[in-house]
């Protein structure tokens, strides 16, 4: 590979001289080759912001919410994606710490690495038979109340067979990936992310007897609120006003996101990683 895009996500003033360092120390073994393009993006990535289609590779310096951002910029495009770990967690970022900047390079620019592919999610809302919202997520597909304290209501199918009826805080549609999100924090399984399925997963049930669900990814799962004053989101970004009586229909995106890997570590070594700075 040749054309490379970095993207940095803001940081306060304790972690920016880390982070700059990172970033200047990557730009400068990538730039030791006279034929590589290197291209910077530093800052928030707003909804509109897209990732130039000659890009080959976004390395984004960050944490998961960083690479999130950047997942959706590049939507679409046949970009691969490797993530440096400034965040927290980290569950999308390959890489924690970097001991030798020219390997780093080397390895990026000779392909040297093998490639895993995330699936995706696709969704829409539908008011009255017209499509009000249409968008992807990474992680998760979220239906919640926006400036109430009522406990909400949703109907929920499966191919368009009824499921139940829930009462909740909201309502998840995860991916694999989204797994280690806020499904886990709703108290939903973590699944490998490599899988290709569906995790349902209410928030804050008025049950004890709800539990979340893990069904095919083949399967199309359609949800209807029956209150007013609830958002949708993909991946917590661009929240939609929903009103009661709205069909949201969630389903695997035929679209899916490229990881590049380096190290064959297992996903339960890295969970493991990560669950220990929690």
């Amino acid at each position: 590979m040749k054309n490379f895009y970095l993207i940095v996500s803001e940081n306060d003033r304790k972690s920016s001289k880390r982070v700059n360092l990172v970033k200047n120390r990557v730009i400068e073994a990538l730039k030791k080759y006279d034929d590589v393009n290197v291209d910077v993006h530093e800052g928030f990535l707003d909804r509109g912001f897209k990732v130039p289609r000659s890009a080959e590779c976004v390395i984004t310096i960050g944490g998961d919410g960083t690479m999130l951002r950047a997942a959706r910029a590049g939507f679409g495009g046949s970009v691969l994606f490797l993530g440096i770990n400034r965040g927290h967690m980290g569950y999308l970022t390959e890489v924690s710490d970097i001991s030798n900047y020219d390997e780093f390079a080397a390895r990026l620019v000779n392909n040297e690495f093998s490639i895993q592919e995330r699936m995706m999610l696709s969704a829409r809302a539908d008011r009255n038979g017209k499509c009000i919202y249409k968008d992807f997520a990474l992680n998760d597909v979220l239906l919640c109340k926006s400036d109430t304290v009522k406990m909400m209501e949703y109907e929920v199918y499966v191919n368009d067979v009824f499921l139940n009826s829930y009462r909740a805080d909201g309502f998840l549609v995860s991916s694999p990936t989204g797994s280690t999100g806020y499904s886990m924090s709703a108290g939903g399984p973590i699944a490998d992310p490599k899988a290709r399925l569906l995790i349902l997963t209410p928030i804050c049930p008025h049950s004890i007897n709800t539990r979340s669900m893990v069904l095919s990814a083949e399967e199309k799962i359609r949800i209807i609120p029956k209150n007013e004053k609830q958002l949708v989101s993909c991946d917590g970004a661009d929240a939609t006003p929903i009103n009661s009586g709205d069909v949201i229909t969630v389903t695997r995106s035929r679209t899916t996101m490229k990881f590049i890997k380096f190290k064959e570590t297992s996903f339960l070594d890295t969970l493991r990683e990560r669950m220990r700075t929690v």
